[in-house]
């Protein structure tokens, strides 16, 4: 079997630069690459991937904590954050290691995976997670901001208390102002954010978003996000009085529409819908195309892989980056006024 010594002798270079070619651990020339490459596959060489992570003291994986829901299926958001963290650890030689597993809804049900680093989704208010990793000593990146805020902890977030307010005043504007609020896991920092965004745009217009029309997302009780929204309408159609909805995702949207055509209630004529996430294929195909928030998924993976590896290579780099969302208006809101 070849070795690594047999392809640098034959390819006129150093082990080292046969190892950087195949780990992009630093840049090499492209004429060499390619020679180096030519060789190995005539020897039939094979990077060794386990040994050359005991001999760097790196397993060149970053891990992706990204829980998926109980149905399995990724929504588009999902799709294009790991397609985004993908395409940034390539660059720099990392694989990525994807755990889609769900922690039973108990943070301390703590797992440790074979990487050099992670990027966490969805932060939790008082996360014990951040510390555990603090303390192993594991790099860290979250998208989505920490609870309590700490200049220690390295994310990328979008604007979302910006965001939910600009949804809401837009909503109000046209003259809905009774505002059902389909929001994320009460746990989530997210939540709050848009909560909060939401309040102050009521606040804004002399009114006031009461605790009734904010529903929250429950892994143990809904199966799906789509199933989440259909519940939620039909929980809430016949005992509450609202002329718009805001869903935390597309896929919950979509329920909404379901259930809104059950009950023989017209979007966007009698009920306005709006998404804070953007599947730009799920709202074109939807019946009337859905007003949504589009909060540039991939850039936020990139963005987050892109300090991970900064954060790899040096643990004191402290950053926090914010992806800007905006509104894409369609077809499933309606003015009152």
């Amino acid at each position: 079997m070849a070795t690594i010594d047999d392809v640098a002798k034959l390819a006129g270079v150093s082990k080292g630069t046969v190892s950087s070619v195949f780990s992009k651990k630093r840049p090499i020339s492209k004429e060499v690459t390619e020679r180096v490459l030519e060789v190995a596959k005539e020897l039939g060489y094979y990077p060794n991937h386990i040994a050359r992570s005991l001999a760097m003291k790196k397993t060149m994986i970053a891990g992706l904590k990204m829980p998926i829901s109980k149905d399995g299926i990724m929504s588009q958001f999902e799709i294009q954050m790991i397609n985004g963290v993908i395409k940034e650890c390539s660059k720099h030689g990392y694989r990525v290691l994807l755990d889609t597993l769900p922690e039973h809804d108990d943070p301390n049900q703590f797992s440790s995976d074979p990487v050099d680093g992670m990027i966490m989704l969805n932060p939790r208010k008082h996360d014990p997670r951040i510390a555990r990793y603090e303390q192993m000593g594991i790099p860290l990146v979250l998208v989505g901001r920490p609870d309590p805020i700490d200049a220690k902890v390295s994310y990328v977030d979008n604007n979302n208390t910006q965001l939910s307010y600009e949804v809401g005043d837009y909503l109000l504007r046209s003259g809905h102002t009774s505002i059902l609020f389909l929001n994320a896991s009460s746990d989530m920092t997210v939540a709050y954010d848009r909560e909060s965004g939401l309040a102050e745009a009521f606040e804004r217009h002399g009114l006031s978003l009461h605790k009734e029309y904010v529903i929250n997302y429950s892994r143990r009780l809904h199966s799906s996000p789509t199933e989440y929204g259909y519940i939620s309408i039909h929980n809430t159609y016949q005992r509450l009085e609202y002329t718009a909805v805001i869903t935390d995702t597309d896929r919950v949207a979509l329920g909404v529409l379901r259930a809104a055509r059950e009950l023989g209630i017209k979007v966007p004529d009698t009920l306005s819908v709006i998404a804070l996430s953007n599947d730009t294929k799920l709202a074109q195909e939807m019946t009337p195309k859905l007003t949504s928030v589009e909060l540039s998924a991939e850039k936020l993976g990139a963005e987050a892989a892109h300090l991970l590896v900064e954060k790899m290579r040096d643990p004191a780099v402290m950053r926090h980056h914010i992806v800007q969302a905006e509104l894409v208006y369609r077809e499933s809101c309606k003015q009152l006024r």
